[in-house]
């Protein structure tokens, strides 16, 4: 009786977590300008103050929806979201009406722990795109996922990096050279912020896109930041116009540089070990 009970639970919570009837329309951002202009000082001094804002964000603890479609599937799920930038990362996933929690990932720079407590299985495994693609279902770095769970990412490149800039319609776009290629940044001139960044191969051609979207004030410490609660990434294969994977993160709630935030993670004892890089999907998706 007890194990039939167990089953369906597990069933009803695979299905909360599966279903897509909770999908939502990707937010499309701001046109970007076309119009190429000069680089001046004051335009300077706008790219200096949108890369200061973006360090603004040390840490996270929120709440938030993580929507995924890929060619061949999409799915809705509700998780607690711990961040540390440059550190550690930890997803616990939950689903149905009660809030069951049905995987608790820890998500290193080089490795990846997932409690998959439907089963009682540990996953172990390297943190690489194929890995993070069987946890999360997009096939992203381990920068390009906590940047996109931030919502703020880093602008590390200097004003001697850009290349050329267009502005219009209150907004000004930046093409600046990095270390993979080129970045396109987009900014808006009242608030500074960030609303889009894209991602182009040394060969010019687009591998990940970036939305920001429905900033919020926050506070943070003894400051306020601004921070979108909308977050879109466009992941893009070779030669492709229309993205293979996207994950969109939707934020009820969260705390930016809370106080004393530790990123505690507890390996279940009697719990199977998998090798993560040998299975192929993980049960919530």
């Amino acid at each position: 009786m007890n194990k039939t009970i167990r089953s369906l639970c597990c069933m009803l919570a695979l299905a909360a977590v599966a279903g897509c009837s909770g999908m939502q329309t990707v937010t499309r951002g701001p046109v970007a300008p076309q119009e190429r202009v000069i680089l001046t000082r004051d335009l300077k001094q706008l790219y200096k103050e949108a890369a200061n804002r973006s360090g603004e964000v040390e840490a996270l603890d929120g709440y938030a929806d993580l929507f995924l479609r890929t060619p061949k599937r999409t799915s809705k799920a509700y998780c607690t979201v711990q961040l540390q930038k440059s550190g550690n990362a930890r997803l616990i996933v939950t689903a149905g009406i009660l809030g069951w929690p049905v995987a608790d990932m820890l998500i290193r720079p080089d490795s990846l722990f997932v409690h998959d407590m439907l089963n009682n299985r540990m996953f172990v495994g390297r943190n690489n795109g194929r890995n993070l693609e069987k946890i999360l279902g997009v096939q992203a770095g381990f920068g390009q996922l906590t940047e996109t769970l931030f919502g703020v990412p880093g602008m590390p490149e200097p004003e001697s990096a850009i290349e050329s800039v267009r502005q219009g319609a209150g907004k000004v776009s930046f093409t600046v050279r990095s270390a993979g290629g080129r970045k396109v940044l987009l900014i808006d001139e009242v608030s500074k912020s960030l609303e889009g960044m894209t991602l182009l191969d040394k060969a010019g051609r687009r591998t990940v896109e970036f939305r920001f979207a429905d900033f919020e004030m926050k506070p943070a410490g003894t400051v306020q930041v601004r921070v979108p609660r909308e977050i879109d990434m466009d992941l893009y294969r070779q030669d492709e116009t229309d993205s293979s994977q996207s994950l969109r993160v939707v934020y009820d709630e969260r705390v930016i540089n809370p106080q004393g935030l530790t990123i505690s993670f507890r390996r279940p004892s009697k719990a199977k070990v998998v090798n993560l890089d040998e299975v192929e999907r993980m049960p919530w998706l």
